[in-house]
C-alpha cells in the first residue's frame, strides 16, 4: 500500500499517519492517544505504570491496552512528544504534544574527514519476570558510534552503542509483595545493546519530492516498514517480525532470534531531520525507540534465578543524539583505542528527554542512598573456599612464607 499528500501542511502529513495506522477504518472503542494539535491518532504508544513498569503497548490505531484500576496514574510515552499522565481510567481520548529537536551543529572541515562520530544518551526501562518474582530496571548511558563513509575501505567502525558512561538501578520484588533495590544484578537481561544505528538507507521514490507524504510496505499480516515525512523531517517505523528482510535493521539481533529467543514484538521508531535528496544519512539522526518483549533471554537465566518457570523480558529503550562530528580515519582510531573516562564524560540528559516518573525517581533516590559496604563487612568470608588454605598457618605473614618456598623450590626444578 503507497499513499500519498502532495501539500506544504503539517496536517496534511498527519492525515497520512491516520491512513497508515487505519484508524478511519477500524474504529477504537476505547481511550485513543492522539497528536493534541491535530488530533490524530498515534499507534503503539508505550504505556507505563505508577510504578515505572512498562505495562503495555497502544495499537496500530492509538488505542489504550487493558490497563488495571491499581495501576492508575499512567504515563504515555511516544518518542518525539512530551510525556502525558492519565490519573484514572475512562477518558475518551489523551493529547500529546509534538516537541521540537535541534540537532548538535556539525563542522566538517576538509574531505578527509569522512568517519562520522555520534554520542548519545540512552534511557531504558527493562523488566525481567517470572511467575513469582520481577526485576525492574532502570539504566542511564552515554553511548557512541562510529560510522564510516561508503567509500572508506580501511576502517569499519561501529554501529552498536559502545557504552562510555552508565547508572543502573534495580528493583526487585516477590509474590510476598518483599521487595529491594540495587546498583547491581548477576545477569544482563537488557537489549538495548544490540540495538544500534545504520548508515543510509534510501527513501521511497513516491516521497522524495514531496513535502508530506507516507508510503507503507505492507509484511504478510500488517504493516512492516512505514515512511512519513513533512518538509525535511522523516519518521520511520520499522517492525521487526513482520517481514524477514526487516532484520537489516538489527544485523546483531538475528543471531538472537535464529537461536530460539521468541520474541512477541519488535517494534522500532527513528526521526530523522533536515533530510535532503533520496537517502536518509546518520548524520540527520535525532533519536530513536525501540521496544522488544521477549520469551527467554538465554544465558541460563531460568538456571541462574532457580526455577523452571518461562521467563519474560521487556525492553524499551529511547536515544537522543547529543553530539555530532566528522573525523579523519586516523582520529577514528585513536578515539576508538583511547575512548574518554566515564568521569570525564558523564552523563547528561538532553532537553528534549522527558522528566522522569516519580516513582523512578524515587528508585534512583533509594539506590543512590542504599548503603553498600556495611552488608559487606558484616558477612563472614568462608575460609573454606580459601584457594590456599593449605598453605595457612597460626602466623599471619606465614601463608606468604610458604607461598614463598614454594615458587623458590619450582624454580630450582626449572
Amino acid at each position: 500500500m503507497i499513499t500519498r499528500f502532495a501539500g506544504e501542511s503539517r496536517f496534511a502529513a498527519l492525515c497520512m499517519s491516520t491512513a497508515v495506522c487505519l484508524a478511519y477504518s477500524v474504529m477504537a472503542c476505547g481511550t485513543v492517544i492522539v497528536d493534541a494539535s491535530t488530533n490524530i491518532p498515534l499507534p503503539k504508544a508505550s504505556v507505563f505504570d505508577k510504578k515505572g513498569n512498562l505495562i503495555g503497548i497502544c495499537s496500530d490505531v492509538g488505542e489504550l491496552p487493558y490497563v488495571a484500576r491499581s495501576s492508575y496514574p499512567i504515563s504515555i510515552r511516544y518518542m518525539g512528544y512530551a510525556t502525558s499522565t492519565v490519573d484514572k481510567p475512562g477518558q475518551d481520548k489523551v493529547f500529546l504534544k509534538e516537541m521540537a529537536y535541534d540537532l548538535p551543529e556539525m563542522t566538517v572541515n576538509s574531505r578527509d574527514h569522512q568517519v562520522l562520530h555520534l554520542t548519545g544518551y540512552v534511557r531504558e526501562y527493562s523488566t525481567l519476570s517470572t511467575y513469582t518474582d520481577t526485576v525492574l530496571l532502570f539504566r542511564e548511558k552515554t553511548v557512541d558510534f562510529m560510522i564510516p563513509a561508503k567509500n572508506i575501505k580501511n576502517y569499519k567502525g561501529w554501529s552498536l552503542p559502545r557504552v562510555l558512561a552508565s547508572r543502573s538501578y534495580y528493583h526487585l520484588t516477590n509474590a510476598d509483595g518483599l521487595d529491594s533495590v540495587s546498583n547491581h544484578f548477576n545477569q544482563h537481561f537488557s537489549w538495548s545493546d544490540w540495538v544500534g544505528v545504520f548508515n543510509s538507507r534510501v527513501i521511497p521514490a513516491d516521497m522524495r519530492d514531496d513535502t508530506a507524504a507516507t508510503h507503507v510496505d505492507y509484511g504478510k499480516y500488517s504493516p512492516s516498514v512505514i515512511w512519513r515525512r513533512t518538509d525535511d523531517n522523516i519518521v520511520l517505523d520499522v517492525d521487526i517480525l513482520a517481514d524477514r528482510k526487516n532484520r537489516e535493521f538489527v544485523p546483531a539481533f538475528s543471531g538472537f532470534v535464529d537461536n530460539r529467543v521468541d520474541c512477541s514484538r519488535f517494534t522500532l521508531k527513528y526521526i530523522f531531520s533536515g533530510v535532503y535528496g533520496h537517502e536518509v544519512f546518520a548524520n540527520s539522526l535525532m533519536g530513536m525507540s525501540f521496544n522488544i518483549e521477549s520469551n527467554g533471554r538465554g544465558r541460563n537465566l531460568n538456571r541462574h534465578l532457580q526455577t523452571q518457570d518461562p521467563v519474560y523480558i521487556n525492553t524499551y529503550a529511547e536515544l537522543y543524539i547529543t553530539d555530532r562530528e566528522y573525523l579523519t580515519v586516523h582520529d577514528a582510531y585513536k578515539r576508538e583505542k583511547k575512548p574518554p573516562h566515564s568521569e570525564e564524560i558523564g552523563i547528561n540528559p538532553p532537553p528534549e528527554a522527558p522528566e522522569l516518573q516519580p516513582a523512578i525517581l524515587s528508585l534512583v533516590e533509594r539506590v543512590d542512598n542504599f548503603d553498600y559496604d556495611t552488608p559487606r563487612l558484616d558477612k563472614q568470608p568462608d575460609r573454606r573456599l580459601g584457594t590456599a588454605s593449605k598453605f595457612a598457618t597460626d602466623k599471619p605473614d606465614g601463608l606468604f612464607k610458604r607461598l614463598f618456598k614454594v615458587f623458590k623450590h619450582e624454580r630450582k626444578r626449572q
